[in-house]
């Protein structure tokens, strides 16, 4: 049974936050900060990637692997749920 958008909420954030270095465990999460400033590189993205694939149970699209869907925790949220209700 695949994940509703409030599912994959409530897991988002435990699935990005390992993969921004620059992010101190005790310090929030704005959601509208660029995650390459938050330490995500394109490296880290990859990984994220399959993390996201593993644990939210939700595929990206190729066409939707872009610079800006990875651009903020907001967007990438965003386009998760938006797959979720698809």
């Amino acid at each position: 049974m695949p994940l509703t958008a409030i599912d994959i909420e409530a897991r988002f954030e435990s699935v990005l936050r390992p993969r921004l270095r620059l992010l101190a465990a005790d310090q929030p999460l704005d959601y509208s900060e660029k995650l390459g400033k938050l330490g995500l590189d394109s490296m880290a993205a990859i990984d994220l990637l399959m993390d996201i694939e593993d644990s939210v149970g939700t595929p990206i699209p190729d066409e939707l692997l872009t610079a800006d869907t990875f651009a903020t925790a907001q967007n990438l949220l965003d386009t998760l749920k938006k797959l979720a209700v698809a």
